[in-house]
């Protein structure tokens, strides 16, 4: 039996689409599989940026009460694998705990690692000081780590000790020939530049913004947007340094999008650009891809794996960003392939899983 513990499946991140597809890949690789969930406090982020800090632990704290319950009940045989979507999971250890002081043999954890303590200015990051203790023991608790990119490899064996022969970089799993076809009618490209990136700190949204500002002036007739599915785009001086410039015509807030709102946005977009301060895979380019609007990234961390290496996605310096726009604008490429290479990223992990 594979036990699949999900992160709880909230609309505006990736989680609702992993809660679906890998049970649609696990029946289609003839996985036998039971999901154990959770009890959340909110469906909503109210207190954090990736996941509700409070309603994550909440849900957490129910997913290994159900974890105790399977081992009490001798449910769990020799054999069983468990997959946790988040390795970043306090508590996680009680499954290795609860398996050797019970005498159930060769019990397998996989686990995929998104982001931690280590991630620079993540929201997580100020938990450091004690949270690399528990990082470096999930690294020996789990069989198997997967990970987006080689930098997020390298990340996790030099700074929490973890062994590189338990990490294997799979891409981060997208389905992304469903995602290409869930808009039958692709629209018209526009000159129409995006910040698709949470409006957090570390993705350094005012930075973007700067760039807008510049790229405005230049380019009147070009189009700029932000977007989110929270209610609201960014808070304090970055949300009024948004307003402000949406007095403009050339410059669009649009808050509270569904996936498929954002989704026709993001299809008639030439180009989406960000200043993240570090990335260890970065979705929101995957998804850019998918619809062949063509990334413009930092030359750092995970980007140059996931835009295939290619110098025409990549910048060093706000000049060479603002270049690289416009580059794309008058001479856009197709990037889809480079987003195809993730299609194969869930069938695989579900493979090595149960190997």
């Amino acid at each position: 039996m594979l036990y699949h513990i999900p992160i709880e499946p909230l609309e505006e991140r990736y989680s609702a689409q992993w809660y679906h597809w890998f049970a649609d890949e696990y029946r289609r690789q003839g996985v036998e599989f039971q999901y154990i969930d959770g009890q959340p406090l909110s469906t909503k982020i109210e207190t954090g940026t990736f996941l509700d800090v409070n309603s994550t632990l909440a849900y957490k704290s129910t997913q290994l009460h159900e974890i105790a319950k399977l081992f009490y009940t001798k449910q769990i045989k020799d054999g069983d694998v468990f997959f946790v979507a988040d390795v970043e999971f306090w508590g996680i250890e009680s499954i290795r705990y609860l398996a050797d002081l019970n005498g159930i043999k060769d019990v397998k954890i996989f686990g995929f690692a998104h982001a931690g303590s280590y991630t620079r200015e993540d929201f997580f990051s100020k938990c450091e000081p004690y949270a690399w203790r528990y990082e470096q023991a999930w690294g020996s608790i789990f069989d198997c780590i997967f990970v987006g990119s080689e930098y997020h490899a390298q990340q996790l064996a030099n700074l929490r000790g973890v062994l590189r022969a338990r990490i294997e970089v799979t891409g981060n799993p997208y389905r992304v020939v469903e995602v290409a076809g869930s808009l039958p009618h692709l629209p018209q490209k526009q000159p129409l530049i995006l910040c698709t990136n949470r409006p957090d700190p570390e993705k350094r949204p005012e930075l973007t913004l700067a760039v807008f500002r510049q790229l405005m002036q230049q380019h009147p007739d070009w189009q700029f947007a932000v977007t989110t599915g929270r209610d609201r785009w960014g808070s304090g001086d970055l949300r009024r340094t948004a307003m402000e410039m949406a007095a403009s015509e050339q410059f669009t807030i649009h808050d509270g999008l569904t996936k498929s709102e954002y989704f026709e946005i993001l299809a008639s977009a030439a180009v989406v650009t960000g200043n993240t301060i570090e990335e260890n895979f970065g979705y929101c380019i995957l998804e850019a891809m998918v619809f062949n609007t063509i990334p413009i990234v930092e030359n750092k961390y995970s980007h140059p794996e996931v835009v295939g290496l290619d110098d025409r996605c990549l910048f060093d310096s706000t000049d060479v960003q603002i270049a690289r726009i416009e580059q794309a604008i008058a001479n856009p490429f197709d990037v889809r392939d480079y987003a195809l290479r993730y299609e194969v990223s869930l069938p695989y992990i579900v493979k090595l899983c149960t190997k």
